[in-house]
């Protein structure tokens, strides 16, 4: 993509993510939340053969409840990007087989752009405490979960459109495999998504699928619904969403709000995150 271009889409994620959430580029945020502040009719649905869709006559975005939740918030992203970009409506394939290709690098840069700016990256790099050329597999795949999206598409982000990371560097990590990633965080065998939470996580809530797990420096309180359960680990204090619904989650000092949905939920968006009753 030529480098006007790439300017050019950049801006409209961030002028988009100012625009309808009034949110400053040094912070992450929600691409569902920004869905449903631009008057889109989003939608979870159980076709495993696509990522996502953007049905423009109809205000319309479908994310596959199949997928995982990073890749799930990045298609939304990638959705919100055709419809700012004016690409008309787009079924957006899993095996990359889009009418456009140019359009598809567009919509992918508008979703980088808008869930980790820059600056948002560059600052939670410096609260979360480690130089870039210091990033390991584990510190990756925490901060991925931090911005809400897959390990691939972070590493892809840092070193692609950000360049803070060297080819040889990304390629590392790209080597990776995500259950030994998961394992060396927890010490257990886990094929859940696992948050590596602590003190420098701030700005947003922790938004997980039943059965995803919280890892933690020490036991926290739970203000609200008791969705979780405490996994008992001799290394790691390990917590386990074991119910929907929204709860605040704290310790001495520091608190932050939890949202925990029902695994591969399908559905409309406002009712995402709603107790069972």
């Amino acid at each position: 993509m030529e480098k006007v271009r790439a300017a050019h889409v950049t801006a409209k994620a961030l002028k988009t993510r100012r625009t309808f959430l009034g949110i400053d580029p040094h912070l992450p945020m929600c691409p569902y939340a920004l869905c449903d502040a631009m008057g889109f009719d989003l939608r979870f649905v159980k076709i495993p053969s696509f990522e996502g869709m953007y049905i423009a006559n109809q205000n319309l975005i479908l994310i596959s409840a199949e997928r995982p939740e990073g890749r799930k918030r990045f298609t939304c992203g990638h959705e919100i990007g055709h419809h700012v970009l004016q690409h008309g409506t787009v079924i957006d394939e899993i095996l990359e087989c889009g009418s456009n290709k140019q359009e598809e690098e567009e919509a992918d840069l508008f979703a980088s752009m808008l869930l980790m700016p820059s600056s948002a990256v560059n600052r939670t790099l410096l609260r979360y405490g480690i130089a870039t050329d210091n990033i390991s597999s584990a510190d990756a795949y925490t901060l991925s979960k931090y911005f809400g999206v897959s390990y691939q598409a972070f590493i892809t982000h840092i070193y692609i459109n950000l360049r803070l990371i060297t080819y040889k560097h990304y390629q590392k990590l790209k080597a990776s495999n995500l259950s030994e990633i998961r394992r060396s965080i927890t010490g257990l065998e886990i094929k859940s998504q696992v948050f590596n939470v602590g003190h420098w996580w701030d700005e947003k809530a922790i938004e997980l699928e039943v059965g995803d797990y919280i890892v933690f420096p020490t036991t926290f309180s739970i203000d609200g619904p008791q969705i979780f359960e405490q996994v008992s680990n001799s290394q790691k204090i390990i917590y386990k969403a074991i119910a929907p619904g929204i709860t605040r989650i704290f310790s001495k000092d520091w608190s932050c709000f939890s949202k925990i949905s029902r695994y591969k939920f399908q559905g409309i968006y406002q009712y995402k995150y709603d107790e069972e009753e």
